[in-house]
This record gives structure tokens, sequence and C-alpha cells, in this order.
């Protein structure tokens, strides 16, 4: 559908944080005060009551007061209320260009709202303090508009942002880069309190868990080093369990060992020809078992008592096209073996 604006029309500016987190969940005749508060702030409206709006959009008045008195709560709307006058009414000064005086129909009026400023200066100050202190050095201009980008564009609360640094350096990952991408994930789940925040990272390390199960691996905490693949496997390719633990049931088969880099090799492969799920694994086997003239594997085509096992050896057969992958994991052990002899000599 295409939208055209008529000419001179004025246009009223809503942040895309009240579209996409507030308007959602909220009923839509209040949306429809709060848009109309919105133009009369910014048309250089000076005077406005709030009989008028009720006039405007067909509402009682005392929907009008509950549709403030709501986006008051929702810290969308700064009001100034005072005892009612005799004339009903107060002007606002008109250099105030964001604020409109109306008189409410109760015993007190509201003199004055604007739209409220979310975060001062001062916290986005403090803001950046923290997140030097955090990480132990001043913040570049990029890393200092980054936070910025996740309170305004994102639309994170001041203590979500100070729980995402904690939780990313925490894991030792201090990149802003990372760092950024850990606040989009979030944004898209949802996730927008410090509580919900919470969950997800516990969730999160149950699935270190699940993969070091996937790998054999038990009663072991995981160090830094083997947190970033993981992490690289479950962001970065933003790969589902299924196909990680492909990934892994391979690697030991391959390998003899739990080998995070050769996992990590072969889930790259993947990623690079868009697996998304154990059935794409399966159509590359296939298109790569066509293209090297070689047929299926037969124990593997299967079907019957034996066809989920079967499946999972189609899925542990496949090669990535052109990928050598048993000098690959000769290449990785012989260079582990040597490493971990340097380690013992010294």
């Amino acid at each position: 559908m295409r939208v055209h604006l008529p000419e001179n029309g004025g246009m009223t500016m809503i942040e895309n944080t009240f579209i996409d987190q507030l308007m959602p969940s909220s009923s839509g005749d209040f949306v429809k005060i709060y848009l109309y508060l919105m133009r009369c702030a910014q048309s250089g409206q000076t005077d406005v009551s709030i009989p008028e709006i009720a006039d405007a959009l067909h509402y009682t008045e005392s929907d009008v007061t509950r549709a403030m008195g709501y986006w008051q709560k929702k810290k969308c709307l700064d009001l100034i209320e005072e005892e009612e006058e005799t004339d009903g009414r107060a002007y606002v000064d008109a250099a105030s260009a964001d604020a409109v005086s109306m008189p409410s129909p109760a015993g007190r009026k509201i003199t004055e709202f604007r739209p409220a400023q979310k975060h001062s200066k001062e916290e986005i100050r403090s803001l950046i303090f923290v997140a030097e202190n955090y990480l132990g050095r001043p913040l570049s201009p990029s890393e200092q508009e980054t936070l910025v980008y996740f309170i305004t564009d994102l639309g994170m609360e001041i203590d979500l942002v100070d729980y995402l640094l904690d939780y990313c350096i925490s894991m030792h990952h201090t990149s802003f880069h990372y760092i950024r991408r850990v606040a989009m994930n979030w944004a898209e789940k949802g996730i927008c309190s410090v509580e919900q925040a919470r969950r997800e990272g516990s969730a999160l390390r149950a699935e270190y868990y699940e993969i070091f199960r996937a790998l054999g691996i038990q009663d072991h905490t995981p160090t830094p080093s083997e947190r970033e693949y993981m992490d690289r496997w479950l962001w970065e390719y933003a790969l589902p369990m299924e196909v990680i633990q492909l990934a892994c049931t391979r690697t030991i088969l391959r390998t003899g060992k739990a080998r995070l880099s050769y996992t990590d090799s072969i889930l790259k492969s993947w990623s690079r020809n868009g697996v998304k799920s154990a059935a794409d694994v399966e159509r590359l086997d296939q298109a790569h078992e066509q293209a090297s003239g070689r047929q299926p594997n037969a124990s593997a085509l299967q079907t019957g008592k034996g066809g989920a096992a079967s499946a999972a050896g189609r899925f542990l057969n496949f090669e990535p096209s052109g990928t050598d992958w048993d000098a690959v994991a000769d290449r990785v052990m012989k260079a582990q073996e040597t490493k971990e002899m340097l380690s013992q000599e010294s």
C-alpha cells in the first residue's frame, strides 16, 4: 500500500519505541488520545482543554483524563496539576513549544503536559561513566553513541543497559560489537526488564551445557574461550540447537575428541551455506553426494524402524563441498598435540 502525504499538511513525530513497545499492548482509544496530544504539542498550540480533546475525538472527558493518567504512568507524558481556579483555564508561555495547558473537569486542573524526556543528560553521562568503570578504559565516541542507541532506538531502560554491560563483561565479552548484538537480540525477543534478561541469561547457560553433553563433556564449567565458540554458534551463526548437536556428534566421530575448533569449522561452513535446520543439512548432504558422483550410503537411506537413526547417519556423513575434513582434523589435532608438548616442556 502506497501512502501519500498532502503538501503542507504538517507532520507529527512519534518515536519508534512508542510504536514498537508501547502501542501493541495499549488500548486503541488511549493510543488515539496520545497521538492527538502529540499533534497538539508539536503544532504550536499553547492552550487546549480536555473538553476540546473529548469533542475532537468523540470521547468523554473522563476517557481523556484516564488516557493521560495512563501515559503518565508509562512515563510518556509529564503532567503538572494545580488546584482548579475560578476561570477554569490556564495558559502556557508560547515559548514552550512542546507544552500544552488544559483544564481538568475535576477539582484539579492539568496546567501543562509535555512529551516526557525519559532520560536526562546527567543519566546518560552516569551510564557512560559506569560503562568505563566496567571496561577499565574510556569509551570512544562511537561506543558512547552505541549506548545512546540502546536507550533511544531500542527503548532500553538505564538499569537494563547497566545489566547488559555487566552480563557481557562477566562472560568475558568486552567488544561493543558483541554487546550490541546481544542488545538487539534482547530487543527482538521483547526483553525490556532486568528480570527478563536474567531469565534469558539462565537459558543461555543451559544451552552451554546442552552443547557440552553433545560433545560428551560432563562436570565442566565453560571457559571463556569455550563460551566464545558457543556464543558464536548461537549468536553470530544463529543456528538452532539441533544443528549444533549434529556438528558436535560429527566432531566426536571424526576426531574422537571434543574439539570445539573442529565443530566450529563445520558450523561455519553450514552457516555460509544457509543451513537453518537439520533438513537443510540433509539437503546439502545429498547435493554433495550428487556432485561427487557417489551414491547415498545404503544404510543411511533405510526407512522404517531404523528411520530416525538412518536420518542421523545421513547428517553425520555429510561433508561440505570441497572440504577434506579428515585432513582438517589431522591438522587441528597435530597443532593441539604440538601445543601440549611445548606446554609440558616449559
